[in-house]
Order: structure tokens, then C-alpha cells, then sequence
């Protein structure tokens, strides 16, 4: 899959040079396929395994290059055609060396990663701006060898360069605590981290200067330009939608489409459908044998027979742990689970396809508001205040919620008049970390916690987070079921792509909860490329208990890997509820299969970074 790696150094040092020439050196015999795409005085930049989609955009003059897929934003979103591929032509330089990087984030989106070179006569004394866009998912980071700042998208490139880097327990303790949530913390010693929306300068010499947030969830161009009209909502939603899948399919021939049978997925199938290109397009579903739940008469329906539908039967208990290799390495702990079940079957279905693409319609439950209705009456209060409109909507969230509609009410106007406090947070916490001790929690709670947005911004209220999503969590690039330099399928979800987001944000929750239904607006918006009976349903079938399967199936090795393991031993798992949790047959433990599992992701990434590259 597609990496870069790029370096910066004092070149007036010969000392210095002759260091990054000698790490030149090693990251071509690595490897093969690395391609010098950007050379300037004291900086470099390689790429591996470009692809149709992914490759180096240059701007004029040398003034750097951006890595990975760019789009213009369109003129006019609503109209849902697909946006112009990136050129960075002389006026675009200008402006982003004048804004320091900031009309990269303002004016283009993607899955991108961008170096931007000052020249010393342009002022600033020759500074070097590194910056992430705000939510994609190429991964980029950087650290120092022997004075030479190396960045990299892939940490086995990096350590098959002759670098290598321990384990930072501060993050693993806050990883415990916090779960998913992608942390400040770096998870590696003397490793940084370049997060969603950030920018981070370097002088001439490639030494760190400052970071700076350029996008935020409540302060991005155009947040305080809210949508409240029903009808133009949906006409927003529906472009942005439609212009990201038609501009993310369009650098592709064949693509895989991950069908669930859901609402979300059935959206973005339904884009691809209408897409201006002709697509090569194969769908498949993954289900669960004798399960109560069933999602394949769904996934039928959604593909409406016009597609290739293959049907993919996973038993819990055929995902052995003991039997599975170790992930690639990787700056972030990683879902086993996730990895094994997806990654292999991806390659395989992708070859046989001759596919380059996976989309998904991942990101829909927070992006379109499923997570988040319980706020709707919040909303119309703060609008319309006590009037027949935000009666209505409270009375519409009680009956989903199987509350008082007075009880609704009053949540809603405290939240609103008084602030909405830390209840809710502490409570998703909580759930999360039932089996880390006590100590841990408490050494986690005397800092600050949390992503870039949460603390370059201000605390973000429990509803931003719910409607975010994933967009918390570390970027997943690569599939670590196998190499980086092995050919995988870009695993694309467009409802997480940045004027998806943007424009959802802008609109209030009660207009996403239009007509008392979960997702309601999305349904008005794309009711012509829906399904009836998808259109209609409002609850998903899940495979119940697969989860706790997987647990009681691979018992023996998750007691051995956790209770014998590196945060019992440190004290930050807490012994006694891990035997509880882990008790063969019956127990009272509380804790979820999903804290279980995410602690057993921890322990093998802690096991897995000792390791040699």
C-alpha cells in the first residue's frame, strides 16, 4: 500500500548530511520501489506503491508537495457533482505559503498528508509546515535520528531503516482508561504524532517549533453557518454525499462495496450506482451461521440484484488467537479482531475482482446523527425555545427512549441553560474501563486527556464526540494482516469524508431526527436510491453474543495473555476483575466483550513492539 517517508537536516552540517544520506541509503535497500518525489535544500520526500488514487501533488517552485489523494472543494456542494482532483498551480502556492498551510484545509479535502517548504526569502526563515487534513486517514508521523527528522506513514519502514522505539507507558495507561480515543500522549517514546486538522512547523533545520490546530469540529469555515431549513438540509446532505462517493470512486475501475444492509451502506451503494463513471462493482456481506439475527435478506435488497452479491459465513469460534500471526507493527494498538476478519478476505476478494477500493458505509451512526438524537429536543429548545416545535420533538425523542417527554424536557433545557456537565462522558468511560485499576484511573485523571480537539479547543460536549465518531480514534490505513508493501484495497468510507462532516455539522439534530426518525433526514434526502423496506427499517440486526463467543472461545489464551500480562503485572489492570471477567462459565463481572477485547489489543501491541523490525 501506498507510504512515504521524507526527511529534513541542517544541510550546512556535512555531519548531518552524511547521516541522512546514510538513512537514504538504508530505506532503499529496505525496500525496492522507493521514488524520490520532492527535493529541496536540507529535504526529501520518497514514496512507495503509488496508486490510482494516491500519489505526490506538487506545488510550484518547490514550495513542497502533498501526499495522497486532494480534491478541490466544489463551488457549489449541494449540487452533488464530484469534485475536480487537486492542482496546486502558482495561485494555490501563494496562498498556502502566505495562510502557513491553512487554505489546505479550507479549500481542498481528501486523505492527505502535506509539506509545505518556506524559502528564506519568502520570510519566516526558510520554516518547514508538516499538516494532516481533518479526516482522512493516511496516518503521518515523525521522530529525530542522530539529528535528522525523519517522517513516515508506516512504522515498519521506519524500523527496517535501523531506528527503533519503546513503548511509552504513560499512553498505555491512558489507552486503558480512554479506550479508543486518539491521544496527545505519544504511543511510542521520542515518536510524534502529526493528528487530524494539525499543522506542525519545523525551522530550516528541521527542528520542532510549534503545533497548531487548523480545523476543529465547532470552529471549521463556515460551523456558525447552520442549516435550519428542513428541505435545504437534505438537499445539502444529499450533494455532499453524493459529490464525495462520485469523487472517491472516480480514480478507481473495480471496487469492492462492503454491504450490510443498513441504512448507511445502502446510501453509498446507492451513490455508486448513479456515479458518473462506469464502475466494476462487487458486493459482500459477512454473516454469522444460526445466528438470531440475519442481515442477508437486507444486503439483498440493497444490491436490488444488479450486483455481484457474495455472502461470507464467520463463526466466532473459527477466530483462534493462538493461531494467528502477529500484526504488522504499528504506531497504534490495532484490532486483532478487525485485521484477521477483514484484511485477508479483502486481498482475496479484491484480486479475484480486480479491485483497488473497498467502501463501506462506515461513519454513518455518527455523521448522520444515529447516536446522537437524544439531543434533538436540546436543539429545538435552544432555537425555538418553549414552543409547540421543541414539545413535539421531545415528545418524538421520549417515545424512542421510552421516557417522560417531561424528562426529556427538563434534560434538555439544563443541558442548554446550565451547560451539560461531565455525566455522560464519565458514564461512556466508566463502561470502558471496569477492569483497570483504580491507581490507573486516577494517574490518568490528573492530566489532560484527549485528542487535539479536545484539548487545542476547549472540551468538546459528549454530543460533538457521539457525532464525530471514529474521527476520535487513531487513523487505520494499513492492512497489518500483512505487509505495507503488499497490495491491499483501499478500505474508503465516504460519509467520514470532510464535506460530509462539515455540512452534517451544521445541521442541528433535530433536523437529522427529521419526522422522529433515526436518521430521518438522511432517509428523506436519499429515498429515491433507498430500498422501501430499507427506507422503512430503523433497527439493525447484530449477531448477538458473537462477541462473548469469541471471549469464552479463546478463554485459555486470553487469561494467560492478560492476567500474566504487562498492565497486570504494572498495575494498571486490576487483577481480581480480570479473573472475574475471565471467570469459565457464569460471573457477575459488568465488564463489556468490547473493553475485554480492546485490553487483549493492548497486551499484544506491547508484545508485538518488542519485537524486532
Amino acid at each position: 500500500m501506498f507510504r512515504f517517508v521524507a526527511m529534513m537536516w541542517d544541510e550546512q552540517s556535512p555531519q548531518l548530511t552524511a547521516a541522512a544520506s546514510d538513512l537514504e541509503q538504508n530505506l532503499k535497500r529496505s525496500a525496492p520501489g522507493w521514488e524520490r518525489v520532492f527535493a529541496c535544500s536540507g529535504a526529501r520526500v520518497w514514496l512507495a506503491d503509488r496508486s490510482p488514487c494516491f500519489g505526490a501533488h506538487l506545488f510550484c517552485d518547490a514550495a513542497g508537495v502533498v501526499l495522497g489523494e486532494a480534491f478541490a472543494n466544489a463551488a457549489d456542494l449541494s449540487s452533488g457533482m464530484a469534485a475536480f482532483d487537486a492542482k496546486f498551480n502558482r495561485k494555490e502556492t501563494l496562498e498556502a505559503l502566505e495562510s502557513r498551510g491553512r487554505s489546505l484545509v479550507t479549500k481542498f479535502w481528501g486523505n492527505f498528508v502535506a509539506l509545505l517548504v518556506k524559502r528564506e526569502q519568502d520570510g519566516d526563515n526558510g520554516v518547514r509546515y508538516l499538516l494532516k487534513d481533518p479526516s482522512g486517514t493516511l496516518p503521518c508521523h515523525f521522530a529525530e535520528s542522530n539529528g535528522v527528522q525523519v517522517i513516515f506513514s508506516s512504522l515498519q519502514d521506519c524500523l527496517r531503516m535501523g531506528l527503533s522505539f519503546a513503548v511509552n507507558w504513560e499512553f498505555v495507561r491512558t489507552r486503558a482508561v480512554n479506550s479508543f480515543l486518539d491521544s496527545e500522549i505519544p504511543t511510542l517514546v521520542s515518536v510524534s504524532t502529526v493528528h487530524r486538522g494539525e499543522c506542525v512547523s519545523f525551522d530550516h533545520r528541521g527542528v520542532l517549533k510549534s503545533r497548531s490546530l487548523y480545523w476543529h469540529p465547532s470552529r471549521f469555515d463556515g460551523a456558525a453557518d447552520n442549516v435550519t431549513d428542513p428541505a435545504t438540509a437534505a438537499k445539502l446532505l444529499r450533494g455532499a454525499v453524493r459529490s464525495c462517493v462520485h469523487s472517491m470512486a472516480r480514480h478507481h475501475a473495480s471496487i469492492l462495496m462492503q454491504t450490510s444492509g443498513g441504512l448507511d451502506s445502502s446510501i453509498v451503494l446507492g451513490c455508486l450506482g448513479d456515479a458518473p463513471t462506469e464502475l466494476q462493482i462487487a458486493c459482500y456481506t459477512i454473516y454469522a451461521s444460526q445466528a438470531v439475527c440475519d442481515e442477508r435478506r437486507w444486503a439483498r435488497l440493497a444490491s436490488r440484484g444488479q450486483y455481484r452479491h457474495i455472502e461470507i459465513c464467520r463463526e466466532a469460534t473459527s477466530l483462534v488467537f493462538r493461531d494467528l500471526p502477529a500484526l504488522a507493527r504499528t504506531m497504534e494498538p490495532a484490532s486483532y479482531f478487525s485485521h484477521w476478519q477483514r484484511g485477508p478476505l479483502d486481498r482475496e476478494m479484491a484480486a479475484e475482482q480486480g479491485a483497488t477500493a473497498t467502501f463501506t458505509g462506515e461513519g454513518g451512526d455518527s455523521t448522520l446523527c444515529a447516536t446522537t438524537y437524544s439531543y434533538a429536543a436540546e436543539h429545538a429548545f435552544r432555537r425555538h425555545g418553549l414552543k409547540l416545535r421543541t414539545f413535539k420533538t421531545a415528545l418524538q425523542v421520549a417515545s424512542r427512549r421510552d421516557r417522560t417527554v417531561w424528562k426529556v424536557l427538563g434534560k434538555a433545557i439544563a443541558r442548554e441553560m446550565f451547560g451539560a456537565g461531565r455525566a455522560d462522558e464519565l458514564r461512556r468511560r466508566a463502561a470502558f474501563s471496569r477492569l483497570v485499576s483504580l491507581e490507573a484511573k486516577r494517574a490518568v485523571d490528573q492530566r489532560p486527556a484527549g485528542t487535539t480537539w479536545m484539548n487545542g479547543g476547549g472540551r468538546l460536549s459528549e454530543e460533538t464526540r457521539l457525532r464525530l465518531g471514529a474521527l476520535l480514534f487513531p487513523p487505520v490505513f494499513y492492512d497489518l494482516s500483512t505487509s505495507a508493501g503488499d497490495a491491499s484495497p483501499y478500505i474508503v468510507s465516504p460519509l467520514f469524508a470532510q464535506p460530509v462532516v462539515e455540512a452534517a455539522l451544521r445541521i442541528p439534530v433535530d433536523l437529522h431526527f427529521d419526522g422522529g426518525r433515526i436518521r430521518g433526514l438522511a432517509r428523506r434526502a436519499f429515498e429515491d436510491l433507498l430500498p422501501a423496506p430499507i427506507f422503512r427499517r430503523q433497527w439493525k440486526d447484530r449477531p448477538l453474543l458473537f462477541f462473548e463467543e469469541i471471549i469464552q472461545a479463546n478463554l485459555p489464551f486470553m487469561r494467560e495473555h492478560l492476567l500474566d500480562g504487562e498492565l497486570v503485572k504494572r498495575g494498571i489492570l486490576d487483577r481480581a476483575a480480570v479473573e472475574l471477567a475471565l471467570k469459565n462459565g457464569p460471573t457477575r463481572s459488568s465488564a463489556d466483550s468490547g473493553e475485554i477485547l480492546s485490553h487483549l489489543d493492548l497486551e499484544l501491541w506491547i508484545r508485538d513492539s518488542a519485537r524486532s523490525a
